[in-house]
């Protein structure tokens, strides 16, 4: 029997091992838990960020025993200070912030995680337990930044289905109303993210409610765009646009409305034309098709930096930080 997808996602990391800060282990007991697990099991070396000793005393009062392997970065550490704060005095130097706006910085747990893993200590790092997307994207891009030819920051689910089929939905919870170029750069980096994460060449399908012209709108036409554009960034692989869903997903419609579509019946990235298409689709998916929702996981950084709902589960921390080691 196959694996499923996170099963082959904690294999990944296991071999991977690499390192995943956790700025969020002192404040909230299913960090902790997942980084135990995740030591434990070896699937990636954990670096917790620790404000007055609180992930000791979160330890302590959890009765969680941190192995002396885990890295513990002390917020306070005086030299470690001045460096941050000499990193956020250049990269904002364009905004002219006041001291009092850097030493902020430098003393955020969600900043100080991105800036060990935009120095090269880290590989990656995963928040957003207690934080909001909109404080873990900040913090990303105030120090991480958007890889190289990527133009904004977007997400992802991995939708593992119950016959085992894994599908990459986009965007499902950063970008509300993307316009045709934005649309074209979260195919392109969803595509990426699929076939790191599942292995499989991506098959894109750019959905509407037309099919290949069979109604005009405004909105269709963006989406065309959009896939106009793509296909000009990654002329070699599969997509199509405009597509609708069923045409996307099953093989005899996509024969009928889209015979001579590369992907038509056999998409397995699909991209919405925008937030409410794509929420709404990942939940439908999970909670009627019964399917297994992997997300967000957020896509376009040099370097991964994953966002968690604040109801996440200590399983869902867990396989958020072997998804951020397979994503370096």
């Amino acid at each position: 029997m196959k694996d499923s997808i996170l099963q082959q996602i904690l294999t990944k990391s296991t071999r991977l091992k690499k390192s995943i800060v956790f700025p969020e282990a002192g404040r909230d007991p299913r960090v902790l838990h997942a980084v135990a697990d995740l030591e434990n099991a070896g699937a990636v070396r954990p670096v917790l960020i620790s404000d007055t000793g609180d992930v000791e005393k979160l330890a302590e009062k959890e009765s969680v025993t941190l192995p002396d392997s885990i890295q513990i970065v002390d917020l306070g550490a005086e030299e470690q200070q001045k460096e941050r704060v000499s990193f956020f005095e250049n990269k904002l130097s364009h905004k002219n912030p006041t001291a009092a706006q850097i030493l902020k910085l430098a003393k955020d747990p969600l900043m100080t995680a991105g800036w060990l893993v935009a120095k090269g200590e880290a590989d990656g790092a995963v928040a957003g337990s207690i934080a909001s997307t909109a404080d873990v994207i900040r913090a990303s891009l105030r120090t991480i930044g958007t890889a190289q030819g990527a133009k904004l920051v977007s997400s992802t689910f991995l939708m593992e289905l119950a016959d085992g089929r894994v599908l990459t939905y986009a965007d499902c919870g950063v970008v509300p109303y993307p316009d045709a170029e934005q649309l074209s750069d979260i195919a392109v980096t969803s595509g990426h993210t699929h076939k790191l994460l599942t292995g499989q060449d991506p098959a894109i399908a750019f959905l509407s409610f037309s099919t290949k012209g069979s109604a005009g709108h405004e909105r269709v036409d963006l989406v065309r765009e959009a896939f106009n554009f793509a296909s000009k960034r990654q002329p070699h692989w599969a997509m199509d646009g405009e597509l609708q869903f069923d045409t996307a997903f099953v093989p005899t419609v996509g024969e009928r409305k889209a015979p001579d579509s590369a992907v038509a019946g056999k998409a397995n990235v699909y991209i919405f034309p925008n937030l409410d298409a794509g929420n709404i689709a990942y939940k439908i998916t999970e909670r009627i098709g019964g399917a297994t929702a992997i997300g967000p996981i957020l896509q376009g950084l040099a370097k991964p930096y994953m966002d968690l709902s604040r109801g996440c589960s200590k399983e869902d921390i867990f396989y958020a930080g072997c998804i951020a080691s397979v994503m370096t």
